[in-house]
């Protein structure tokens, strides 16, 4: 069985990295379009200047200069959002904003530094993809029955029956929800998953599962 993000690795699942601006994007089709294509934008661009420059970044570097690459492209793919998809763009807000501060893009772009161009910008595209699938998935869901609409195309027939919950914060918490239960009993999570993060605080995991 492969690890493919976008199944049993999928960030925004499995990590909850990347929720913010999947939830922020995800009233509306055609926002969550356009937070896809600047994520996969960001992702894919600081992947391969990362994994271009990594032997030339000292060791005690390597941080800040993927701070530094994500949050450049980031604000390039806000310009470039402002200009092309102005319409996307005004959905989203401010929320275009935090794809530099974004875990996921960081965790994705440290990959690149550690393991190369090739890997890296596989990663990248794993990432982004199973990204861009969540949150239009998401979006669809949350559009269709709070809003009685598809990218922007009403459904007249259905606004009676509409659930203007779905178009609001909790709602999209609960549809999120939903999806994470879904997605967890139809794709297990690995054993292994959870033994880095229980490594990094330095509690055995072993005793974590006869805890459990």
């Amino acid at each position: 069985m492969k690890d493919r993000k976008l199944l049993f690795q999928n960030p925004v699942l499995l990590m909850t990295l990347g929720i913010v601006p999947a939830l922020a994007a995800s009233t509306d089709l055609r926002a969550a379009l356009g937070m896809s294509a600047a994520v996969m934008f960001v992702l894919l661009c600081s992947a391969l200047v990362i994994g271009l420059l990594r032997k030339l970044i000292p060791a005690g570097a390597k941080l800040p200069a993927v701070l530094l690459t994500v949050a450049g492209f980031a604000a390039m793919a806000q310009m470039l959002l402002h200009a092309f998809l102005p319409s996307a763009y005004e959905m989203l807000g401010f929320y275009a904003a935090i794809l530099g501060v974004d875990l996921m893009l960081f965790g994705s772009t440290e990959d690149a530094a550690d393991f190369g161009l090739g890997k890296g910008m596989l990663n990248a595209l794993e990432c982004g993809f199973a990204f861009a699938v969540f949150t239009l998935v998401l979006a669809a869901i949350r559009e269709f029955f709070g809003s009685a609409s598809l990218a922007g195309h009403v459904f007249e027939g259905l606004k009676a029956y509409r659930i203007p919950l779905l178009t609001q914060a909790p709602g999209g918490l609960v549809v999120f929800s939903i999806l994470l239960a879904v997605f967890n009993k139809l794709f297990p999570r690995p054993e292994e998953a959870g033994k880095h993060t229980c490594a990094a605080v330095g509690i055995p995991c072993e005793e974590k599962e006869a805890e459990a």
